[in-house]
C-alpha cells in the first residue's frame, strides 16, 4: 500500500470503524457533554502518535505534524447527538433515553478517525501538516461548537479547511457541492401574543391570542410569496403554536415559534422588515404581538477553490457523474460556517438515498448513518488532503 493509494488499507480498517461508530451511536451525548466521545477519540489519536489537546470544552485538536514546514489543512468532525428518542429497532440503539444520533455525527466521527489512522501510517510521505477538529455541539448549544474553537485557535495557522456531511436527500454515492452559499443562515423566530382571556362561551368579551395567531400563520407564509418575487431565496417555517390549557378558556397568551432560513444578506434584510409588519395583525384583533428574532449560524460560504477541488477530487474518485450542484444551496444551517469565514473551506455532502428505497433522513427518528459512505468519507477526505496539501507547497500530487 502507498500514500498515494490508500484503497486497500481504507477497506481492511472498515470493520473496525464500522464497530467504533456503532459503539458511539449506543453512547449518544448531547452538545457540550460528549466527555465519553472525547475520551474515546482521545484514545484512537494517542495510541496513533498523536498527541490530541482540549478544545472548546469537550472538543480536540490533533495535528499530525505539528511544527513541520510547509501549508496545514484542517478536517473536521462533528461529535454531538441530538435530543431525539430512539425508533430505531437496530441492535447498536441508543441505549440514553431521549438522546439519538440521528444527524450521523457518529459516522463523521468514524471517517476522521479512520482518516487519522491512516495519515499516521504515512505520515512522514505528508507535505506539511493535517489537523484534525472533533468538535463539539453542532446542533446548536449555547451558540454552537465551532465559536468556541475558533476562539481557542483551533484554526491558526491553516490554510484551508473541509469538512462533509452524509446526506439521505441525494443518491448514495454521490458528490453535491458548489462554490458559494452552501448552507443557509438561520433565524430563530418567537412571536409572543397577548389579548385578553376569559370563558369560552363568551368570546366577545375576549380578545383571542388564538384566532390573531392562526391568521399571524396564515399571513407569515406571504412573507417571502409575496415579499421577494420570482427569486425568492429564503424559507419561512412557522413550527410551534402554544397556548391555553383546557377546552373552556380562552387564553391570555399565544406563543407562536419559527425560522427563517436565507442566502444574502439583502434578502435577511427584506425579510425581517416584512415579519416587523404584525402590528397590522395586532390592531385587527386588538391583541400585543411581541416579536424575537435571535440570528443563528450564517450563510455556509464554499470557497471557489476549494470547492473545485472537492470536485476534482470527488470526480477522480468517484466519476464525474457522481458529482453534483443539483439542490443546492440547502436550507439548512451548520456552525461550520463560522469556520468558513476564518479560513479558505469547503463543505460538501456525500448522497446516502439507497435506490429503491424511502430513506429517512437526517433528524427522522429512524434514521441510522450508512457504514457504507465510511470509505468513500476517508477516501474523499485523503484525497483531498494529498490534492490540496501538493498544489499549496507547490507540487501537485494526485487525486
Amino acid at each position: 500500500m502507498s500514500w498515494s493509494d490508500p484503497r486497500g488499507e481504507i477497506e481492511a480498517l472498515v470493520p473496525q470503524l464500522r464497530q467504533l461508530r456503532r459503539d458511539i451511536h449506543r453512547h449518544p451525548e448531547l452538545g457540550f457533554e460528549e466527555t465519553r466521545t472525547q475520551a474515546l477519540c482521545r484514545a484512537w489519536l494517542e495510541d496513533r502518535g498523536y498527541a490530541p489537546r482540549v478544545c472548546a470544552e469537550t472538543g480536540l485538536v490533533a495535528d499530525l505534524r505539528p511544527g513541520a514546514p510547509g501549508p496545514v489543512i484542517a478536517l473536521r468532525a462533528d461529535l454531538d447527538c441530538l435530543p431525539m428518542h430512539e425508533t430505531t429497532d437496530i441492535e447498536h440503539r441508543s441505549i440514553h433515553a431521549g438522546k439519538a444520533h440521528k444527524c450521523g455525527h457518529d459516522g463523521h466521527t468514524a471517517i476522521l478517525l479512520g482518516v487519522a489512522e491512516l495519515l499516521a501510517r504515512h505520515r512522514e510521505a505528508v507535505p506539511g501538516n493535517v489537523r484534525l477538529l472533533f468538535q463539539p455541539a453542532e446542533e446548536g448549544v449555547r451558540g454552537g461548537g465551532a465559536k468556541v474553537m475558533l476562539a481557542e485557535g483551533a484554526l491558526d495557522g491553516v490554510a484551508e479547511l473541509y469538512g462533509l456531511h452524509n446526506w439521505p436527500g441525494f443518491p448514495k454515492g454521490q458528490v453535491h457541492v458548489r462554490s458559494g452559499a452552501m448552507l443557509a443562515q438561520v433565524h430563530e423566530l418567537t412571536l409572543t401574543i397577548t389579548g385578553k382571556g376569559g370563558h369560552a362561551s363568551q368570546p366577545q368579551l375576549c380578545r383571542d391570542p388564538i384566532v390573531a395567531g392562526a391568521h399571524l400563520v396564515a399571513a407569515l407564509q406571504t412573507v417571502v410569496a409575496r415579499g421577494l418575487g420570482y427569486q425568492g431565496g429564503a424559507v419561512l417555517s412557522i413550527t410551534q403554536f402554544t397556548a391555553g390549557t383546557t377546552h373552556n378558556v380562552i387564553a391570555e397568551t399565544a406563543r407562536l415559534r419559527g425560522t427563517v432560513r436565507t442566502f444574502d444578506p439583502a434578502v435577511s434584510e427584506r425579510v425581517m422588515a416584512r415579519l416587523h409588519e404584525v402590528d397590522g395583525t395586532a390592531a385587527t384583533f386588538g391583541v400585543k404581538i411581541e416579536l424575537e428574532v435571535d440570528e443563528g449560524y450564517p450563510v455556509l460560504l464554499n470557497d471557489p477553490r476549494c470547492a473545485a477541488a472537492v470536485a476534482r477530487v470527488a470526480a477522480a474518485q468517484l466519476g464525474a457523474a457522481r458529482v453534483s450542484e443539483q439542490d443546492l444551496p440547502c436550507a439548512g444551517g451548520e456552525d461550520f460556517a463560522y469556520f468558513a469565514q476564518a479560513v479558505p473551506s469547503a463543505y460538501f455532502f456525500v448522497g446516502a438515498q439507497r435506490a429503491g428505497e424511502d430513506t429517512p433522513v437526517c433528524h427522522h427518528p429512524d434514521f441510522d448513518f450508512d457504514d457504507d459512505l465510511i470509505p468513500t468519507g476517508m477516501g474523499l477526505f485523503l484525497g483531498i488532503v494529498r490534492d490540496r496539501l501538493g498544489e499549496l507547497a507547490g507540487r501537485r500530487g494526485p487525486s
